[in-house]
């Protein structure tokens, strides 16, 4: 039987009951708790994100440094209350994620001073801040010392120190080298060597700012050229954190 013929209270009563259907779906507190994507318009300094739809949602407290355009994970209870878990994957870094990479042999560079990127420690990261956190250890012929650079995409900017001995070193209890450089991935530093088959650290540290996606990297070579090869030894490690 269809609406047509249908007794006038039996069509009502249907009639009635779509209209409960479609109010309760849109209704928290009949429908219950839901999540779903949004789209972060504004931060609040009171721990809150409002969406482009115009929800106001409370920050779970591992969602850190929100900004407008995040996508993020929002849930409701059924009191109507907005909670955000967070932002989606975009596929790429992370922001509080760690990229690290480790040598896994040996790399040795004779008769050269020019920098070249480390064939371990290389890494493609995404746009970003990132906090550059490296261990280099290496042995040279104290003429030939180490030099340190970086490689990353076009327009990357930063600031960095070598956390190493100073190119005059001639001892392992000599002075660090306290200089550092603001332009990271177009000036060279040295760190100092005392001998073949010494092994020294270093520890480079840094702030990195990637503009464009890309492959950053550490870049070295010989301050001096020598036939003696600088060698930068397995088991060194570079790590980057972004965190904005």
């Amino acid at each position: 039987m269809n609406t047509a013929t249908r007794p006038l209270g039996e069509a009502l009563a249907s009639a009635v009951r779509e209209q409960v259907i479609q109010a309760g779906a849109g209704t928290s507190s009949v429908r219950g708790s839901d999540w779903r994507m949004a789209v972060v318009a504004t931060v609040g300094s009171d721990g809150t994100v409002v969406t482009t739809d115009g929800v106001t949602a409370r920050r779970d407290e591992s969602y850190v440094s929100p900004a407008p355009t995040d996508l993020i994970v929002i849930s409701q209870a059924s009191n109507g209350q907005w909670w955000a878990w967070g932002r989606g994957s975009t596929g790429g870094v992370a922001i509080g994620e760690t990229v690290a990479v480790r040598k896994s042999a040996s790399t040795s560079r004779a008769s050269t001073a020019t920098v070249s990127a480390d064939p371990h420690l290389t890494m493609t990261l995404s746009p970003g801040t990132y906090l550059l956190d490296a261990l280099l250890m290496y042995d040279a012929d104290a003429a030939a010392d180490l030099k340190l650079g970086w490689i990353g995409p076009a327009s990357t900017t930063g600031a960095w120190w070598p956390g190493g001995a100073d190119s005059s070193v001639a001892a392992l209890a000599s002075s660090p080298r306290w200089g550092a450089l603001s332009d990271i991935t177009t000036s060279t530093i040295p760190v100092g060597a005392v001998g073949a088959g010494t092994i020294m650290a270093c520890r480079p540290v840094g702030t990195v700012i990637i503009a464009t996606a890309g492959v950053f990297a550490l870049a070295w070579a010989q301050q001096s050229g020598s036939a003696t090869p600088t060698v930068l030894r397995g088991q060194s490690t570079l790590q980057m954190r972004r965190i904005a």
